[in-house]
């Protein structure tokens, strides 16, 4: 464990510099151009934003029966760069968790695991066969928009989509034909550097881009607490470096055909940092170290448009992955004062897919659109463990040790079909309804223990469904009804690996694990006028079978586990019901535009031992601010003065067969964002987020690393 002399307190924040710097900002903001009411009606919100993710095919986020969020290119630019998912912390029903491993942040949504959140890039599946989920390893440099679908999503997605499923599109190449983009960041927090640039264009029918982005953070600031008596958050330093191209060609009569090939590299190092908190007898310490996660991918891409007049769309996918991650830990128990035992597991995986996806979309009817499609995916894990045991005891002349290891590959193939049809059955209204049929085959191909050799291989059959309605026929506004079912098939790791990272015990993979499901309805709003935009959503969803791990029994465990040990099973339930609103007015007359992204979420888990609302999920959370936008001498200009908060969180579990509840307080940083596009066509940006400004000590949940200190982030960009 880390140790540490106090530094002596800091002196009390004031915000007179705060304050001095908004009064010197008013009479330039009262020279700014306003937009006129003219102007204000004739503007576009992001309602009327195109998306594909929430129905597969190009619709405004308006008429989507489904809870969809887009983050689109310049509220990217307009944030702080450290990575896609903080990109998406104030999207509603969504939180950002890290395990408390800086760098390598997931996306939890509605309250669900992220293991139970589908991550794709340009619509390809990010895999990641672990309990934690996938981490968001992508360049935010080379991202044109983020869409965001918030429920169960498995009829369109496949199998891991009970929570939603977040769909990063990374960018094209520039209409011109060289286009040069470069950019910096430094964040005071961390010392956090980043700094990319991208090489891009278009050559008649040929377009490219070749882009990289490297980052380098120091061990996180933050406020002097129990987590840090000193300030400084040990084993918090990560460094990533990311590289992409894009190549494509358009082609046809009517340049209705598009070929891309794109390919990926994006690689993570760092530790994971352990509140001393959860430190409970024997044990003294707990460290994890990442050295090496690396991810490779190559993908093709094909799309042809307005091929007939039955046949609107083809499209079709396939891609190539890798993702090579190297893990240890260090767990120190002292059970009597005379007897120290240590525990280093240690595990060098290897995940490799492929697969794809070919859709089309028919217009069979004037009143319907209906797209077929077939999904194809390949999972092979390849993972090789060690676990060391020293016992050192006063009464031995020296500490003896075990050493134990292992190594295991597992392959699962997912095939499915699906079928959507939206029909226009009456003016106004639009009914969508979907089917998706799985077959899932998992098998444990090879191992080095005799005892799990010939377990032979698994398969699960199932279906689920959709059903979405929506209404336009009131005045600017679109209600809208929908039921989803979820689907999240086990892990390799689950059914088919035993593990002591973490615990210090044996967990044992099950391969009986059946999968997850979900029932989810939900029913929605959407309004724009005057000024005034709208979307909120109310929903309620039960889930079953979920996996989770518990301490063997004579039944549970196989005959090859060890006193203590735990095993996997089908046991939790969950049921949640919430509210998700996100909505802003623009100011009669004026530049600025007050919001709010709340989400009130009430979630129960229930399993054999326990019943508890204490979910780990804050009730309340959300972000509310005013925002800026205006030109000044052409150059535009914008500020955003906004407040994040939570409520406290509890969170019970069962640990040795008694309920354990840990909690946190509630929350709220006050933050400024200010920032300017100036040169021709905004080909120079400069940004500077002011963060925690009362230097507040907070932690947002018990998945995330404790918050930052009061920070500066600086980005500047360019574009030659």
């Amino acid at each position: 464990m880390h140790t540490s002399t106090p530094s002596p307190s800091p002196r009390p924040f004031t915000p007179r510099p705060v304050c001095v710097a908004l009064l010197a900002a008013l009479p330039l903001l009262a020279q700014a151009q306003t937009a006129t009411p003219a102007q204000t009606a004739a503007s576009a919100t992001w309602l009327d934003t195109v998306t594909v993710v929430g129905t597969r095919t190009a619709l405004p986020v308006r008429d989507n029966p489904a809870s969809v969020s887009v983050v689109d290119q310049d509220q990217i630019e307009r944030q702080a760069p450290e990575s896609i998912a903080e990109m998406l912390r104030d999207v509603p029903g969504v939180e950002v968790v890290d395990s408390n491993a800086a760098g390598m942040k997931r996306l939890s949504i509605r309250g669900e695991s992220s293991r139970r959140v589908t991550i794709l890039v340009d619509g390809q599946e990010m895999t990641d066969h672990s309990t934690y989920g996938t981490p968001v390893l992508v360049d935010p440099a080379n991202v044109e928009r983020i869409e965001v679908v918030r429920g169960p999503s498995s009829v369109l997605y496949g199998a891991k989509a009970i929570g939603g499923v977040v769909n990063i599109v990374t960018r094209g190449g520039a209409a011109r034909p060289i286009q040069l983009e470069t950019g910096v960041s430094y964040d005071t927090a961390a010392r956090g550097r980043q700094g990319w640039a991208a090489l891009s264009g278009t050559l008649g029918a040929f377009d490219y881009r070749l882009s990289g982005q490297t980052s380098d953070y120091a061990d996180r600031r933050v406020p002097e607490s129990r987590y840090a008596a000193d300030g400084r958050l040990h084993d918090t330093a990560y460094g990533s470096d990311n590289g992409s191209l894009h190549l494509g060609y358009t082609f046809g009569q009517r340049r209705n055909h598009v070929v891309a090939l794109k390919a990926e590299r994006n690689t993570l190092q760092t530790d994971s940092w352990t509140d001393p908190a959860t430190l409970t007898y024997p044990i003294t310490d707990f460290r994890i170290d990442l050295p090496r996660r690396e991810r490779r991918k190559v993908g093709l891409f094909y799309d042809g448009t307005g091929l007939s007049d039955v046949v609107r769309k083809v499209h079709v996918d396939a891609y190539y992955q890798t993702v090579d991650r190297e893990f240890s830990n260090l767990v120190t128990m002292r059970p009597t004062t005379a007897t120290t035992v240590g525990v280093t597991s240690t595990s060098d995986d290897r995940i490799r897919n492929y697969g794809g996806t070919a859709q089309v979309d028919l217009a069979l009817h004037a009143d319907h659109t209906t797209i077929a499609g077939l999904h194809y995916l390949m999972d092979d894990l390849d993972t090789a463990k060690t676990s060391t045991q020293t016992v050192t005891m006063s009464m031995l002349p020296r500490p003896v040790s075990t050493v134990t290891a292992s190594r295991d590959r597992a392959e699962s193939r997912t095939a499915s079909a699906f079928v959507q049809d939206s029909w226009r059955f009456a003016p106004a209204f639009s009914l969508s309804a979907g089917v998706r049929y799985y077959e899932v085959e998992s098998e444990l191909k090879s191992t080095t223990d005799a005892t799990r050799a010939g377990q032979g291989s698994q398969t699960n059959r199932h279906a689920v469904k959709s059903l979405g309605l929506t209404y336009a026929g009131l005045p600017a506004t679109t209600l809208r009804m929908q039921y989803a079912e979820g689907y999240t098939t086990p892990t390799l790791l689950q059914r088919y690996t035993d593990t002591s990272a973490g615990r210090g015990t044996t967990t044992y993979g099950n391969p009986d694990l059946a999968p997850e499901t979900s029932r989810n309805l939900e029913a929605g709003a959407r309004y724009n006028r005057d000024g005034l935009v709208l979307d909120g959503a109310v929903f309620h969803s039960r889930a079953r079978n979920y996996i989770t791990d518990q301490p063997c029994t004579t039944t549970s465990c196989p005959s090859r586990a060890s006193a203590g040990g735990y095993t996997y099973v089908n046991a939790d339930q969950a049921r949640a019901h919430g509210l998700e609103l996100a909505a802003e007015y623009l100011l009669p007359g004026t530049s600025f535009t007050p919001y709010v992204n709340a989400t009130w979420t009430r979630r129960q888990l229930r399993s054999a031992g326990l019943s508890t609302y204490d979910s780990g999920t804050p009730a309340v959370a959300g972000r509310a601010g005013v925002r800026h936008d205006a030109r000044l001498g052409g150059h535009e200009i914008w500020s955003d003065l906004y407040l994040r908060a939570a409520t406290g969180v509890k969170q019970t579990t069962l640990e040795s067969g008694t309920a354990v509840t840990r909690e946190l307080p509630g929350w709220a940083t006050l933050n400024l964002g200010l920032g300017t596009k100036f040169g021709r066509d905004g080909a120079y940006q400069a940004s500077l987020n002011l963060l925690n400004l009362f230097n507040k000590a907070y932690r947002a949940s018990l998945e995330e690393l404790p918050g930052a200190e009061r920070s500066v982030v600086v980005t500047l960009r360019a574009t030659f």
